[in-house]
């Protein structure tokens, strides 16, 4: 209780520094509201690719439960607890749980692998999987449209945009409920040893291939990562927490859902690695809003020699937003205006 009364006092601080920076980032270039203008979606006369990318990966959320080493934090009470799972759902610990996955790719109008291209890892939200971005059965049609335009436009540079997938279990989604903490927390390791790998030796980037850590250090500048409520979840706990050391750009839009001590740890194990840009985006009325902004507002007071509001990072608000694809895309665009600059 005291940990949420606190969080309340820190929240009613935060209100009003946080809207005297509404008009700091018009020279970006963003969409400061919506619904979004209808030409950010227009027709143009080159389309990019989207292709479609198989691999088998381990399940390392669901090896973390399985051992025993992964706890629910309980808000309420700020206590952890162990996941309660289903009897003979999961092996013994130390077994293996292999899963096959796939993964969505966006490349650009014109895309020569004679050139080097920057990299955009890009995830959906709870509920949703690596189709949702980019597949027209989903919303792919209005992302594609937004991708094409800007790269036509000039408004970005051609950049890869690769959609995966947090989850990794076979069979019946509803079995793993117990794991919808575990997904956010345990990506990065998929991202590092699978994800990443396998886009960055299939597709021409600034890694030329060579995905050894060195090298993906090297070139952590031509890397980001951005996601929706449990994507933006992610962001947070897998790619800062986990990944600042081969990404230097991060987009969270809708939602932290991060222990601010374990987040503050984390940014100091990689104190070497400047954030180039962090990116957070909510709109007034979503439900993940409150807690999104506090924790926000928190980081920028608890590491001012690491974040300086309207210069690699900044909180941009839509009037009237929800928890809304409305709001997501707007937020995507706005990442692209100022990554890999």
């Amino acid at each position: 209780m005291k940990r949420l009364l606190s969080l309340l006092v820190l929240f009613v601080l935060c209100l009003t520094a946080l809207s005297a920076l509404a008009d700091v980032y018009t020279d970006a270039g963003f969409i400061k509201k919506i619904p979004m203008k209808p030409k950010y979606t227009e027709a143009v006369d080159h389309h990019g690719t989207v292709v479609r990318l198989t691999y088998e990966a381990h399940s390392y959320a669901l090896e973390a439960i399985a051992s025993g080493s992964f706890e629910i934090c309980e808000a309420a009470s700020g206590e952890t607890v162990m996941p309660e799972v289903p009897e003979g759902l999961l092996p013994a610990a130390g077994e293996a749980i292999m899963v096959e996955k796939e993964l969505y790719v966006y490349l650009p109008y014109g895309y020569d692998e004679t050139k080097d291209y920057n990299v955009l890892y890009l995830m959906h939200g709870g509920g949703e999987n690596a189709a949702y971005w980019l597949s027209e059965e989903r919303m792919g049609k209005g992302t594609c449209a937004l991708l094409d335009r800007m790269v036509e436009k000039g408004e970005m540079e051609p950049t890869i945009i690769v959609c995966p997938t947090f989850y990794s279990f076979q069979g019946d989604p509803k079995a793993y409920t117990f794991a919808s903490a575990a997904w956010p927390m345990y990506f990065w390791q998929e991202l590092r040893n699978d994800v990443i790998p396998l886009v960055e030796t299939t597709y021409s980037t600034y890694a030329h291939g060579d995905v050894s850590e060195e090298n993906l250090t090297a070139t952590r500048a031509h890397r980001g990562f951005a996601g929706f409520s449990m994507g933006s979840a992610t962001s947070l706990n897998s790619a800062m927490m986990h990944c600042l050391d081969i990404l230097a750009y991060v987009g969270s839009y809708s939602g932290s859902l991060t222990q601010p001590e374990k987040f503050l740890s984390a940014m100091n194990s990689f104190s070497d690695f400047p954030i180039l840009f962090w990116y957070n985006g909510s709109g007034n009325a979503d439900m993940a809003h409150d807690e999104h902004q506090v924790f926000y507002q928190a980081m920028l007071s608890a590491l001012p020699d690491r974040l300086t509001d309207g210069e690699n990072c900044c909180w941009v608000e839509f009037k009237g937003g929800t928890h809304a694809y409305n709001c997501w895309l707007p937020h995507l665009y706005n990442c692209l205006r100022v990554f890999f600059h």
